[in-house]
């Protein structure tokens, strides 16, 4: 990792008469004037958890604490400030967003969540061990990792497992699974409700099990495109046709003929229209990311090629998706693990996608308008940015693991039932194209 040299400037204050509580005339040190961090949040003697990568802050109290007026002490970057302030009380019933500005205007934004532990809805793996080799569990995401000495054969190990008292899980501890490709354990409270945790096994000096390479079309369309139906139809009828676990289509929204007018939804995203920039017709297909088809010369065989192509490419990462879903606050946390399948050299990056499925609403078709017609896997927008995030810019070596986390708040007038996280990894050097695709259900 590089690191950052910090250089201070001693001044002294008399000789300069300067107000210490002046930030400009403080002495400065090079580049705190963009550090915008929350440092430590605390509340009476409970010290908050801070997640610097999804900016989310976890205070955990015991059971019965009244969470609805407490005032934290909380510790931010130098020459920082936050709001709400420290020292002022705030109820944490629900999540409360505190946002730190940096001395040059910048912001960063952070989830404070007070969890009171309540016996009868605990449903939290608290310890996962194979052969005496514990787990990485992350609570967030819902996700347990096991890094297993060279050689050990996955396909019949039996994990111990420990749980919130009081809980049960399923499958049992203690019995014996495949975990060539990861398992999902669900914990089930005293009340009833449940918590779904992707287990994944990775073996030292080993090959991660790829699942195979999966291909994303994205079909750039409209609510007002009258050809837009039909090729919507022949792409998922192509993914029918030839692999229907690896191929996902994802419809994006943007263009004129997107535009809501009257009745028509409103499906426009930002993202969507900044990846839809300097194309003027739709529909319009992008296969991962390469081989592109405009509506002025599309044709029902268009896509065939670049499609089967794409699917028959060796698979160069692997891709384990994990969500938490809070329906009372609609709050959705994601965690990514992104695993080398081989040695690579590229720019990579990393975007997560929101995407509804089976919105019932307007679309002009020939003849006329169809005033019940299904969309299908509707993009909503992404979570970490339309051209996502960059981990590795030179190189990568086989079983090199990458993790993130994140978090967003689902749109009320989302279905949550329908919703699903879309994960790609894309080649910048490349002409941004994806070499991994993954899907998963939020809920």
């Amino acid at each position: 990792m590089k690191g950052i040299i910090r250089i201070g400037l001693m001044v002294l204050a008399v000789m300069f008469g300067m107000n210490a509580c002046d930030v400009e005339k403080e002495p400065y040190i090079q580049g705190a004037d963009d550090e915008k961090a929350i440092l430590k949040f605390e509340v009476n003697d409970v010290t908050g958890t801070v997640d610097e990568s999804s900016k989310i802050v976890v205070l955990d109290f015991p059971a019965g604490t009244d969470v609805s007026h407490l005032t934290p002490h909380i510790v931010v970057s130098t020459y920082a400030t936050i709001e709400p302030e420290s020292g002022v009380a705030q109820d944490f019933t629900n999540p409360v967003y505190y946002t730190v500005t940096a001395m040059n205007g910048t912001t960063a934004q952070y989830m404070v969540e007070a969890v009171v532990h309540d016996a009868d809805n605990e449903k939290s793996i608290l310890s996962f061990v194979i052969d005496g080799v514990e787990g990485a569990i992350d609570e967030v995401g819902k996700m347990v990792t096991v890094q297993m000495p060279q050689g050990t054969d996955v396909t019949e190990l039996a994990p111990t497992i420990e749980i919130s008292e009081g809980a049960t899980i399923s499958p049992a501890s203690g019995e014996a699974q495949d975990f060539t490709n990861p398992v999902a354990y669900t914990v089930t409270a005293q009340n009833g409700t449940t918590a779904v945790y992707t287990v994944t096994v990775v073996v030292e000096g080993g090959e991660v099990v790829p699942t195979g390479k999966t291909v994303l079309i994205k079909d750039f369309t409209g609510a007002r495109c009258v050809n837009c139906p039909a090729a919507a139809e022949y792409a998922h009828s192509l993914q029918h046709q030839l692999d229907e676990d690896h191929i996902f289509i994802m419809s994006v929204h943007a263009g004129y003929l997107a535009q809501p007018i009257g009745s028509f939804p409103n499906f426009l995203t930002e993202e969507g229209t900044e990846w839809y920039n300097n194309h003027d017709a739709n529909p319009l297909f992008a296969v991962d990311h390469v081989a592109l088809t405009d509506g002025n010369t599309f044709n029902e065989g268009q896509i065939d090629a670049p499609v089967t192509a794409a699917l028959e490419e060796e698979q160069s990462f692997e891709i384990v998706v994990g969500a938490r879903y809070d329906e009372a606050d609609r709050q959705l946390q994601v965690s990514a693990q992104a695993i080398a399948l081989n040695d690579m050299d590229g720019q990579f990056y990393i975007t997560a996608c929101l995407v509804e499925d089976n919105i019932v609403g307007w679309q002009t078709i020939p003849g006329g308008v169809d005033k019940e017609y299904v969309f299908r896997n509707v993009f909503r927008g992404t979570i970490n940015g339309a051209y996502g995030e960059a981990f590795e810019d030179y190189h990568v070596d086989s079983d090199d693991t990458f993790s993130f986390s994140y978090s967003t708040e689902i749109n009320a007038d989302y279905n949550a039932e329908e919703c699903y996280l879309m994960v790609y990894i894309y080649d910048k050097s490349q002409g941004d194209k994806i070499l991994q695709t993954a899907v998963k259900k939020i809920k």
